[in-house]
Parts: C-alpha cells; structure tokens; sequence
C-alpha cells in the first residue's frame, strides 16, 4: 500500500474561520488536568516546548506530578475548586494553554476551566453536546456526502412505541448517550428483550435510568477508527486504522491495525470529518471516532472530542507515522499551526488485547516480540463489562 493512497489532498472549500490564539508565551504555564500514566506523554511533550506544568490530580503520588512545577491535590472533576487553587497560585493571564488527556466528565470539567482561564479548548455547551451520542447523532442529520451513513437511531421516552423501536430492525444495540470505554452496550435480539431490558427491575440492577439509553440499528461491517486534529475549524486527517472487536457486547477492542486496509477512503475520511467539523463547530481540539464500513460507506458508531486511548496516540501513531502526536497536540492547545503528516512514511503497526488471563508462560512468549507489554488487570472478571476488565495490552511493529 502507497502512502498517496493513505492521505487525502481535499481541502475544504469553505472560508477559515477566524479564532482567538492562546497565550502562547514559552514562559508560561501549561495545565495538565490529571497526572497519572496517561497523561505522562502530554506533559513530557508540553515541557518538552519550555512551559511549566501545572499539574491536577487528586493522588500527589501520580507519575506526572513528579514532572510538574506546581502540584494541585484534587480530583479533576472539581473544576470550580481547581479554578480556585490555580488562581491562589498564579495570575490567569500566566496559564499559556491545557489539555485534559483523559476521556468523558473530565472532557466537561476541562472545558469549564478552558472558559475561566481563557485558553483554547471547547466551550462548555459544546463540550456538553459532544458528550452526548443522541446530540451528537440528531446534529449529523442531513449531512451530505455519498459515503457517510448513520445506523437509524431512536431517543428512549415513556411516550415512545413498539412499532418504533420494531422499525430499527433486530437485533438492536442499546447504549448509554453518555459513557466511554464500552460500558454499558447491549445487544437485544427481540421484542421481548427490549422489554425485560426497560423493565424497572433491569434497570436498577444496571444502575442507569432508562432515557440514558439510546437505541441504535445493527449495522454488520468491518470496523475503523480516524483519528484527526481540527484547528481553525478545519479537519486535519492524522490516521485510519482497522479495528478488531469482540463478537459479543459490549465489544471490547482486541487489536487495532495500521494501516486500514480501508486505506483508499482518506479522501472520503477528511471531507466528512471537514463538515462534521463544521456541523458540530469543533475547533482546536483532538478527534477520534469509530465507524462500520459495508460496500466502501462508511457508518458512524461513535465520535468523541478527546485523544485516542487504546495506545494510538502514544505508540501506534508515532511509530506507524512518525508523527510526534502529543507535541502537535500542545502546539494545537496554544493556537499554533500543527505539523502536516508526513506522507514518506507508513509502517505497519499493531496493538493487541488480551481479555482473559493467557497464564504467564504463555504470556511471555506471545510478548516476546513486543516492543511494549503491560499487565492492566491481573485478575480479569469472568465477565467482561467494559475495555477496563481486559487482562493486557502489547504493541508490535510488523
């Protein structure tokens, strides 16, 4: 596969939209909001670029902290106290820029502090609706490109019918509007299912109420994921990947591929994205999203404001593209243009899940030619309810 097959040259025809630039001075401050393993390459990358890291985290153990200069002991979703303590420490005009490396309320926490210091980042209604699949879904209504699709949806209400939910077809997928790392995803096979699924007594038992669930229409496809910049409200395609998940719900990832054997859509990829972008008014922010492909169209499964987790942007980007992700990810946070990827180079890279406890003989061997390996629970659940039950993760350059 050639690398001019991979990247798209469309650039969009619509006009730039002029945006505020970040305090971008090199002495200033950059927050981190959170300091654990995941947010290690973010702060390396912004200290990396000169600026002084103010780091959050509510364990003054975390890793980051010890890589930041002033240290804020708090849980990152407690944004009004947060704001609290960086003011007590330095001027707001100080704070350059930020990021919140993490995913879901701390995405929503981030983006009220992002208000209150005047940095870049995403307002917090907008923030709101990107959380929000069934927002998220209604907003993409109507958008026009031959090769992009949604599974038919339907928002859960009392006042809601069985024909309607029989019109999505079986089987059906009911997910959470809000949720992140597979939780909460079901797949119901008939009527009867959905109505034991909605019945008051399942619910409970689920700890979710009933019009936090979205139902969705089944789509059979291969899967991948995209992830890219938007700056300036303009979509910079970074990466297509294929991705392998589980045959049952709630589908946790097993392995991520690249390059995509889908590969050819690029073009298709970024002018989708530029109007998603455009319908949603994302701008100066990560996106990464998850898509079915049947027949070369391509169907969105989700879409989120946030980096890529899944050691995408920390492996599989940077050793697949040589592409420095965290550090245009900082320049993108302080309204600096990020670097173009480059087009020279392509190598193939894999990330592989392991659900269940393999025993460690069998461990080492199938890790043995990792270029990283790392137990994530060492005591997997018989049942797996979400990415954060898998056993362990390697990486491998192919």
């Amino acid at each position: 596969m050639t690398a001019d097959r991979f990247f798209s040259t469309t650039t969009s025809q619509n006009p730039p939209i002029i945006k505020r630039v970040a305090k971008a001075e090199r002495d200033g401050f950059y927050l981190s909001l959170g300091a654990g393993e995941n947010q290690l390459p973010l702060i390396r990358a912004a200290r990396d670029q000169g600026l002084k890291i103010i780091g959050v985290d509510r364990n003054l153990g975390a890793v980051g902290l010890k890589l930041c200069d002033l240290k804020i002991e708090e849980s990152i979703l407690n944004y009004r106290k947060i704001y609290y303590k960086i003011s007590s420490l330095v001027e707001p005009s100080q704070i350059a820029g930020g990021y919140a490396a993490s995913y879901g309320e701390a995405l929503a926490s981030f983006a009220f502090l992002c208000e209150r210091l005047s940095i870049i980042g995403l307002s917090r209604t907008l923030m709101e609706t990107v959380l929000d699949k069934l927002q998220v879904r209604k907003r993409l209504l109507g958008l026009e490109h031959s090769n992009f699709a949604q599974p038919n949806f339907l928002e859960i209400s009392q006042s809601m019918h069985r024909e309607e939910i029989e019109q999505l077809g079986f089987p059906l997928i009911a997910k959470t509007r809000r949720g992140a790392s597979k939780k909460h995803i079901y797949r119901l096979e008939n009527w009867l299912e959905v109505k034991n699924f909605l019945s008051r007594r399942n619910l409970e038992a689920l700890g979710v109420k009933g019009h936090e669930f979205i139902f969705e229409q089944f789509i059979e496809g291969d899967e991948i994921i995209v992830t890219g910049f938007a700056q300036n409200f303009h979509y910079q395609l970074l990466s297509v990947h294929d991705r392998i998940a589980a045959t049952r719900p709630p589908y946790i990832d097993l392995e991520h591929r690249f390059p995509s054997r889908y590969a050819h859509l690029a073009a298709s990829i970024q002018q989708i994205h530029e109007q998603i972008c455009m319908r949603l008014q994302l701008s100066d922010t990560p996106i990464v999203s998850e898509w079915k492909v049947v027949a070369d169209r391509i169907y969105l499964v989700e879409l989120s404001a946030q980096i890529p987790g899944e050691h995408v942007a920390d492996f599989m980007i940077p050793k697949g593209l040589r592409y420095d992700y965290f550090a245009n990810l900082v320049r993108l946070t302080l309204g600096e243009k990020i670097e173009p990827v480059s087009e020279k180079h392509l190598h193939p890279v894999r990330v592989r899940y392991w659900a269940e406890n393999p025993g460690w003989g069998e461990w080492q061997e199938e890790t043995r030619k990792a270029s990283f390996a790392r137990v994530i629970n060492a005591n997997p659940p018989k049942t797996i309810t979400s990415n954060l039950d898998r056993y362990g993760v390697a990486g491998f350059l192919d």
